[in-house]
């Protein structure tokens, strides 16, 4: 027995050492949270940095980015528990609710409509576009809801004007797509537009100038897991918060610009300059989503999907959160 105590308080005193000088992060792993998006384009920069730069860690969450083909189908996997936040926009929300999905915008990123229509160079003027093809990514997807919103504004109704839409697969196929003129128009993200504007292809319309309400990239989650786990989807809106904040900081011009670069692929630094400008225009850091920004692409998306009629535009805004972080004076 005399032999064994020194033992044991041997043990004991090395459990208590580890317990000590260890790490808060070792004895408990911080919460993971998955975020899917299904766009290609600069929108998640967000995202990237937030993981990038340790700001969701900061807040007590190990955020995970998952890239899926579209925005229906990321949020699929939310419906499905794979993931806990989508990075969508508010058609594809609708549609969820729609669907009996308790989907809600928690925050927003870029509150309003971004991008650009762009046309062949054939293309001289919307009424042009009457009888051609439109490339868009998916059915409902957040790609297809940018087009429907801009050729509302330019007064075209695909049915009446016998625009039919091509299924593509990411931007960069759509800009093959129109180089090669598979189709004669499309939506594209302000990166990917300004490299066929360079190549004298047509800006129909340059939706972040056009006066268009629209509830634009956002977080969004279930309901249930804002009452069962507010306090990870806090510390994923501040992370995101801190991220807008230093993207919007010119000084950090260079480590977004690698960011893009790296996640797009793009081979020239001004290639991701571009995209690095159009943030610094659609990213905003009120993060506060607005109902008057859901209710044009209710009216639009409700063409197709007559579930939506039974859908309000306030229910699928959930800012009790974000209010909270600002009233803290966060």
């Amino acid at each position: 027995m005399r032999e064994k105590t020194p033992v044991i308080l041997r043990c004991l005193f090395l459990l208590l050492w580890v317990a000590y000088f260890s790490p808060p992060g070792y004895a408990q792993p911080l919460p993971l949270y998955r975020i899917a998006y299904g766009t290609t384009g600069e929108n998640p920069t967000a995202l990237w940095i937030g993981v990038e730069q340790g700001f969701y860690r900061k807040h007590g969450v190990h955020v995970e980015v998952l890239y899926m083909r579209s925005g229906p189908l990321a949020m699929s996997t939310l419906a499905a528990g794979d993931v806990q936040m989508v990075f969508t926009s508010a058609n594809n929300v609708l549609n969820g609710a729609g669907a009996g999905l308790d989907a809600v915008v928690v925050a927003t990123v870029i509150p309003k409509a971004e991008g650009a229509l762009i046309a062949r160079p054939e293309i001289k003027k919307p009424e042009d576009l009457k009888g051609k093809y439109v490339g868009i990514q998916s059915i409902g997807g957040g790609g297809w809801a940018n087009n429907m919103l801009a050729l509302d504004h330019l007064n075209l109704d695909p049915e009446r004007d016998r625009i039919q839409f091509l299924v593509l697969a990411d931007q960069a196929s759509r800009v093959q797509a129109l180089e090669t003129g598979r189709v004669q128009a499309s939506w594209l993200g302000y990166t990917f537009a300004e490299v066929l504007k360079k190549k004298g292809f047509v800006v129909l319309l340059d939706l972040g100038r056009a006066p268009i309400q629209y509830l634009g990239t956002s977080l969004v989650t279930r309901k249930l897991n804002v009452r069962q786990d507010p306090k990870s989807i806090e510390g994923v809106i501040k992370g995101t918060l801190d991220s807008v904040r230093f993207i919007l900081n010119p000084e950090n011009k260079s480590v977004v610009v690698k960011t893009l670069m790296k996640r797009l692929r793009l081979s020239r630094p001004e290639e991701a300059e571009s995209g690095y400008y159009a943030l610094q225009t659609t990213y905003s850091t009120d993060l506060r989503p607005k109902v008057e920004g859901a209710r044009k692409i209710h009216r639009i998306v409700s063409r197709v999907n007559p579930n939506l009629q039974k859908i309000k535009p306030e229910e699928i805004i959930e800012d009790s959160l974000i209010r909270k972080i600002y009233a803290s004076g966060y």
